[in-house]
């Protein structure tokens, strides 16, 4: 049965931290705050780069001189870039993923996007969201369906997790299981208690509630265990400092959750601030370093801790920008972009078909990988789960 349909979001207090749940969370999971008992188990962790990402500002064909002539303000110089090939450079902001790539740690994929483009953000957020180009929407994402398999076969109570400043996407909504959504990176922390809350958190947990506090009931007991073994995870100092971005502090904790056990298989993290239809030079600079800084701190974190055999990360956006440059020194929404894949088990370099500024379609980057066929290879070669589309898998990451 779809249980979407009957579930309500609710929020509540958790001495004073205000969490935003979705309940009934399924009976069947344990509500546990023990370690994850499978330390092998794979975890994948998407990030969402919101508002269009310019791919030729990110990975620059720097050899095609129809690129400067398209872009007298925005082309970014050949001297400049990280090279990764003698055509393209990665945006000069981003060494750390440039040495990263020299490792064979990154791959990019050039032109990714939707068989059906759009350049609406809503529509393009619900096809990468859903990997259903054709019909509307519907009400299970792509992570959601991913998440409804660990589910069904594991025990533990999170087995997805939104780190977000904006309420659950749509991608991470399934048929049974709905992530809960964390605001704060540093996770859910449980505040000093008075001798009042103290008193409120017992009766709410007490078995013998009934009528809507047994609703409450169920979704606080399993935040207080989870705030409880978060706090534990996450008090614990490592040995990498991450910079202060905002995207740093939600990797780490991602960091130190698998390292320490939760037990969470994917994680959803969204960097907005990509829509850059004027002055876009310094906006777009300033989001690549956090970008880069960022992703570059999360992959030493989890090799120091051991754990960089287990952990794919994916990056995306809904779309590209336009080749030329606009008349606000700013680029306007198109089609095809470059999808970055991070870790040890990814098989590094360049894929796919670079783009080709002499053919473009109406000014466009085209789409030369169908988006279904990355997810395909993360559902079924990454994850072990059944692909949600029929596209054929790419073959970038470890079986």
């Amino acid at each position: 049965m779809n249980l979407t349909r009957h579930l309500t979001r609710r929020s509540f207090l958790v001495n004073g931290l205000r969490v935003t749940v979705v309940v009934p969370i399924l009976p069947q999971l344990a509500l546990t705050s023990t370690r994850s008992t499978d330390e092998s188990e794979r975890v994948l962790v998407v990030l969402q780069l919101t508002g269009g990402n310019d791919g030729l500002s990110t990975v620059v064909p720097f050899s095609q001189d129809v690129y400067y002539r398209l872009r007298p303000n925005l082309g970014l110089a050949r001297g400049a870039v990280h090279r990764l090939d003698d055509d393209h450079g990665l945006n000069p902001r981003m060494g750390g993923l440039a040495e990263l790539f020299e490792e064979g740690r990154v791959a990019i994929v050039h032109g990714v996007g939707s068989p059906i483009p759009n350049r609406s953000h809503f529509r393009s957020l619900e096809v990468w969201h859903t990997a259903d180009p054709d019909g509307p929407a519907g009400e299970v994402g792509w992570l959601g369906r991913m998440a409804d398999e660990i589910a069904r076969r594991s025990r533990s109570a999170t087995p997805a997790l939104a780190i977000e400043a904006d309420e659950l996407p749509l991608s991470m909504r399934g048929e049974r299981f709905l992530a809960p959504t964390i605001r704060d990176p540093r996770g859910f922390r449980l505040s000093e208690e008075s001798a009042v809350i103290a008193h409120s958190r017992a009766r709410l947990l007490e078995p013998e509630a009934t009528g809507d506090l047994a609703f409450l009931r169920t979704a606080a007991r399993t935040t207080y265990l989870a705030a409880e073994r978060m706090t534990e995870i996450t008090s614990e100092a490592g040995e990498i400092d991450y910079p202060g971005h905002d995207l740093a502090q939600k990797l780490q904790l991602v960091a130190s959750l698998v390292a320490g056990g939760f037990g969470t298989r994917v994680f959803h993290i969204s960097l907005g601030g990509f829509d850059t239809h004027a002055r876009q030079a310094p906006v777009h600079a300033a989001l690549m370093l956090q970008l880069s800084e960022s992703l570059t701190a999360f992959q030493r974190d989890l090799e120091s801790k051991g754990v960089d055999d287990r952990v794919v990360t994916f990056a995306f956006s809904e779309f590209g920008r336009r080749a030329a440059e606009n008349a606000s020194k700013g680029t306007d929404h198109g089609r095809g972009a470059p999808a970055f894949l991070l870790g040890t088990p990814v098989r590094g370099g360049l894929h796919g078909t670079p783009p080709d500024l002499e053919h473009l379609v109406d000014g466009d980057i085209p789409q030369t990988t169908d988006f279904r066929a990355i997810y395909t290879m993360l559902e079924k070669t990454w994850m072990g789960d059944p692909p949600s589309t029929r596209v054929e898998a790419l073959d970038l990451v470890s079986a």
